[in-house]
């Protein structure tokens, strides 16, 4: 699967792909602007974040991705999980091992 494939999926089948099965690569909360819970997992050869509206208590989106470059616009909430992102940034994606 793609991340072209994955996001043509509906919402329930992307929950379907990401939440039970693929490794989870880092999880952090905003704290500002809305309140949300992000969780990064490894989905095959590419990656999908799971973004979480803690005021609405829903799923926000669930978005695909391929580089983790991408994970750049979240720099200002990492502090504790910059190295959990640098490894990511700088390891082998888990499905390439």
């Amino acid at each position: 699967m793609t991340a072209t494939q994955f996001d043509a999926l509906s919402y329930e089948e992307k929950l379907l792909i990401v939440e039970p099965d693929a490794p989870k690569l880092a999880q952090f909360l905003t704290w500002y602007g809305p309140q949300r819970h992000i969780t990064v997992y490894a989905v095959e050869n590419f990656y999908a974040e799971l973004i979480f509206d803690l005021t609405k208590r829903k799923v926000e989106a669930i978005n695909a991705f391929e580089t983790v470059d991408y994970l750049d616009q979240y720099r200002g909430f990492m502090s504790k999980l910059e190295g959990q992102i640098r490894v990511v940034k700088n390891d082998i994606h888990p499905f390439d091992q």
